[in-house]
């Protein structure tokens, strides 16, 4: 008799746990797209006021996840620059090889960095000059979008978000540039019609500071047309101009200023249009 009651109180046992397993919400996938969908939205809008709140300048801003056509557009990691060149004509009668640019780089295109005042002369040698003038916020402004500055040159302020590789260039536009100084370096600015004497000795200068703990030393070298003295460094936020070198004085600037930024980022940048690739 065990048996045929077992075969009784087996199905009972089992009806009994089907009824008390618990039932979970089922929720399909378009309500979780919505979802979704709203979350990003709020964040976007954040984002976007975040952003507008930041501007400080006219000029027309846009998100850094827009298309910079010359490199990486994340703002503080190098990424490659694609091969889209013109033969546009540059202007070097300085001896440097015609170099390509990408016709899309309105920072550059239809500029010419050459002295193009044969009469100017080097004002009188004597004791540098320094400026601070008031720190402006680095926003980052992507191409195609321009930026113009009030300050020659500017030592702070909105900028591409991709910066240029350390040392030399044909020519390096302030909207590069300025990003470099962010991130710790010395510019070295000259005026296009100063003896390659002056730039001979400006690139001595930089290539002879010595390593640290975070690498090469950090230091872009470009004409800047328009610059009012023969040559200038800069940092972030702080300005040297000089009619003739004096080491003591660049030495002093360099001690008080390199890697004194808002960001210490040893990486070079990969921003690399009128590169001469003799760094470190």
């Amino acid at each position: 008799m065990t048996q045929p009651l077992f075969r009784f109180l087996l199905p009972l046992a089992c009806a009994l746990c089907a009824a008390c397993e618990p039932t979970y919400p089922q929720t399909d996938d378009a309500t979780a797209d919505s979802a979704a969908g709203t979350d990003a939205a709020i964040v976007a809008d954040t984002r976007t006021d975040a952003v507008a709140d930041s501007a400080v300048d006219t000029q027309p801003l846009t998100d850094t996840t827009g298309t910079d056509a010359l490199a990486d557009t994340h703002p503080d990691v190098p990424g490659d620059v694609p091969d889209i060149q013109t033969d546009a004509p540059l202007d070097t009668p300085d001896g440097f090889v015609p170099m390509p640019v990408s016709a899309t780089n309105i920072d550059v295109v239809g500029l010419s960095w050459a002295c193009t005042d044969t009469a100017w002369q080097p004002g009188t040698c004597a004791p540098g000059v320094l400026l601070n003038p008031p720190l402006l916020p680095g926003i980052h402004v992507d191409l195609p979008y321009p930026i113009t500055y009030t300050d020659v040159p500017p030592s702070s302020g909105t900028h591409r978000p991709v910066w240029g590789k350390w040392g030399e260039y044909v020519f390096l536009p302030e909207q590069r540039w300025l990003h470099n100084l962010e991130h710790g370096a010395i510019a070295f600015l000259y005026n296009p019609c100063v003896p390659s004497a002056t730039v001979d000795a400006l690139r001595a200068i930089a290539k002879a500071q010595p390593v640290d703990g975070t690498g090469p030393f950090r230091w872009v070298l470009t004409p800047y047309p328009g610059l009012p003295s023969a040559f200038a460094l800069l940092s972030w936020g702080h300005i040297y101009e000089a009619e003739c070198v004096k080491s003591d004085e660049i030495a002093a600037f360099i001690l008080a200023h390199y890697r004194q930024a808002p960001e210490d980022e040893p990486t070079p940048g990969a921003y690399e249009e009128l590169w001469l690739n003799n760094w470190p």
